[in-house]
């Protein structure tokens, strides 16, 4: 019997078997979910691991054991705050690749290797984290930033030495002990210096320890250099090619050379800045300290990569295609923009791409008109930024959002996005935001008439020229397809861009407006001006309530919020926290029933192992309101949510558009008080429809929550 060939066959069906469950990024992209059951760390009760942690303290040897019992408390609530955030990913195809990566360099220390749980976090900074129970945390812009396999897994034997070298709890009872010498006379100053110093040396340590873990696999040793320069330059795309013009053109628009920068700034090199104030040395500390290891070793034969380039390039891929929606979700439109564009060189075909890219565009587009807004609280609090602030061909973009006026911007925007919905006519997505682009271009009040070419000079003969002003539609368009043989050489850029839709396609006719302008503008577009901004009409009654609150019979709630803030002392009120939030859910629920109120609970305290679609679900939802939330609350429109398309499938499946979150909190101090919160957002409108905040005087008891749950659930439902 041939066994070769029997292998090789079964070596072929499992590698075909893996290319079949990969996405086709050469069409489309789904975002990454979790799949499979759930790890212990999603179900278990987390005061019982605190405890049992606590017994097994009291049972060695250790020194500190008080610092360490509050740290142990501290950080299991971390931990499970991170993975119950709904950032987390589990058994994706991201997960399952950093897994192999752990069975590459720990392949001689299954004892080890079985210790160690290994997660993705959705998020796009450049990081990876460990704790010292045993879990790491690879951001997926981690993964996107990467050049090679090889400097994953050197970055992964760096967090597995700070996991063996007990760094985060030692850095902990370091600086617990730093901070008590204040009293001694030591200035604050001074006391951040010796906590940075010592974090310092544990991350040089994690570095060397790293090197030799990394040292026992065949992985080339000059990409554990390298892995550096990718953390030096984490601030920059993942990518960097320029960012063209002729991106945004079309045979009939193309834009002016004025808003491109003739030359764009150059990289900052940030490598041997001053880290005496960093809990990291600069990198060209950590470069050379490795590098002076590399030349003590050979390295022939010692490869990038292991599991595979191919299959580490796809992983990549994925992870800067994840980006793309996690840009959106923070509302950081420039990113995601140029992140797509560079995607977009390798999947032209896209259809995710193509709707990033509308979606920044209609998103810019509000932005400059003022419709779209960022509060104090938002993750770009001071709005885009100007050009200046930006290094190398990402400077074009943030040029070009700054030079050009609102409403070219906005002919530009239609001008893609009608195309791409052209292009991909079942996609209702790019239908929904060439039709609102419509709908901004109506709100200049600049229609057909103004896109109609006139002074024309003659290329040939001129024909006789119908002297009656065209006022209909159709007429304008006609009167259009009369002058495709004449030359414009005085018309705004912007006034040829529709003309071969204009000319060729009906609904775009149809669609687009009609109406002229009613006052004429010597500066094309600049002169227009958005709409102003009021209070909402949705005042509200005393005690917060909106008047034109609908009657709702069934919400989605999420988990509960029960925060305790002691204001006299800096101890950890987590415990107590956690055991009235359990309460709180208990009240919620009897609450609700009483007024035979439908609750859809998404809590992942709640979540059993196999509830892993209902974690997606959470992680959707969690996601909206985050994007949600970083809006400035009082614009006039709805507020666009561009990060989770999943969001209508959402409402289908539960059958509500709303969502209910609420919560108490506690200041404890000389003075104690409650905060009572409950808000109702519509998840089909973006807009919040209730909302309810009150303050009382004392701690939070029994009988003033239930008044209060029960007072919302009955204002819901009636009304």
């Amino acid at each position: 019997m041939n066994y070769s060939r029997i292998f090789a066959a079964l070596v072929f069906c499992f590698i075909v078997g893996d290319v079949l469950s990969q996405q086709n990024l050469k069409e489309n992209f789904t975002p990454l979910k979790s799949e499979g059951v759930l790890p212990e760390i999603f179900t278990q009760n987390i005061r019982n691991v605190i405890k049992a942690d606590i017994t097994d303290l009291n049972k060695s040897k250790e020194k500190d054991k008080m610092i360490k019992t509050v740290y142990l408390t501290e950080a299991n609530y971390e931990i499970e705050k991170i993975v119950k955030s709904g950032n987390t990913l589990i058994n994706d195809e991201i997960t399952k690749y950093l897994n192999k990566l752990k069975d590459i360099v720990l392949s001689n220390n299954a004892e080890l290797k079985a210790k160690l749980n290994i997660f993705t976090l959705k998020s796009t900074v450049v990081n990876a984290y460990s704790y010292d129970k045993g879990y790491i945390f690879f951001d997926v812009g981690l993964i996107a930033q990467a050049e090679s396999e090889a400097q994953l897994a050197y970055i992964l034997c760096h967090e597995i030495s700070h996991y063996t070298k007990r760094h985060n709890i030692q850095g902990y009872v370091k600086n617990r002990q730093l901070e008590k010498e204040v009293y001694e006379g030591k200035s604050t100053d001074d006391i951040i210096i010796e906590k940075c110093q010592y974090s310092k040396e544990n991350e040089s340590e994690a570095d060397m320890e790293g090197f030799k873990l990394f040292e026992g696999t065949n992985y080339n040793f000059i990409q554990a250099q390298k892995a550096f320069d990718v953390l030096q330059y984490a601030h920059l795309p993942f990518e960097l090619i320029e960012f063209k013009k002729s991106f945004l053109e079309t045979e009939n628009l193309k834009l002016p050379a004025g808003y491109f920068l003739k030359e764009v700034s150059s990289i900052r090199n940030n490598g041997s800045d001053d880290d005496t104030k960093s809990t990291h040395p600069n990198t060209v500390k950590r470069k050379a300290a490795i590098e002076d290891l590399i030349k003590a070793r050979a390295n022939e034969g010692r490869v990038n990569n292991i599991a595979g380039e191919e299959l580490f390039k796809y992983i990549r891929d994925l992870a800067r295609f994840e980006c793309c929606r996690l840009y959106l979700k923070n509302r950081d439109y420039p990113n995601a923009l140029y992140a797509a564009y560079i995607l977009r060189e390798k999947y032209p075909d896209n259809k995710y791409l193509t709707q990033v890219i509308s979606k920044c565009l209609y998103a810019i587009t509000l932005y400059k008109k003022g419709d779209l807004r960022y509060g104090s609280d938002s993750y770009l609090e001071n709005g885009i930024s100007s050009y200046d602030k930006v290094e190398s061909f990402p400077q074009q973009i943030y040029h070009l959002i700054e030079k050009m006026p609102e409403n070219e911007w906005t002919i530009v925007s239609l001008n893609y996005t009608y195309r791409a919905h052209k292009k991909f006519e079942s996609d209702s997505l790019l239908s929904r935001l060439s039709d609102s682009l419509f709908g901004l271009i109506g709100r200049t009040n600049w229609g057909i008439v103004d896109f109609v070419r006139t002074n024309r000079k003659e290329v040939k003969t001129e024909p006789v020229k119908d002297t009656t002003s065209p006022k209909s539609k159709t007429e304008l368009i006609a009167n259009l397809q009369k002058e495709n043989n004449f030359k414009n050489y005085d018309t705004a850029y912007y006034k040829d861009a529709f003309v071969d839709l204009f000319m060729t396609d009906k609904e775009f006719a149809r669609k687009f407006p009609t109406s002229g302008p009613t006052v004429s503008s010597s500066s094309g577009f600049s002169d227009y001006k958005p709409r102003s901004y009021s209070t909402s009409k949705k005042a509200m009654k005393k005690g917060n309530r909106y008047k034109e609150m609908e009657k709702v019979s069934k919400v989605i709630t999420l988990e509960p919020f029960y925060v305790i803030i002691n204001t006299n002392e800096k101890i950890s009120e987590s415990v107590e926290a956690d055991e009235k939030q359990e309460i709180l859910i208990n009240t919620i629920n009897t609450c609700a029933g009483k007024q035979n109120f439908e609750l859809v609970t998404l809590d992942p305290g709640l979540i059993t192992a196999t509830d892993v679609s209902k974690m997606n679900d959470y992680s959707v939802i969690n996601d909206w309101i985050y994007e949600r939330f970083d809006a400035y609350e009082n614009s006039k429109s709805s507020v666009p949510i561009l990060g989770t398309d999943e969001i209508r499938d959402i409402t289908k499946k539960y059958g509500t558009t709303h969502i209910l979150k609420t919560g108490i909190g506690y200041v404890k101090g000389k003075k104690k008080y409650t905060v009572f919160y409950a808000a109702i957002y519509d998840m089909r409108t973006n807009k919040m429809v209730y909302l309810k905040q009150e303050v009382f005087k004392g701690k939070p008891n029994k009988d003033l929550i239930n008044a209060k749950m029960y007072q919302l659930f009955y204002e819901l439902k009636n009304g």
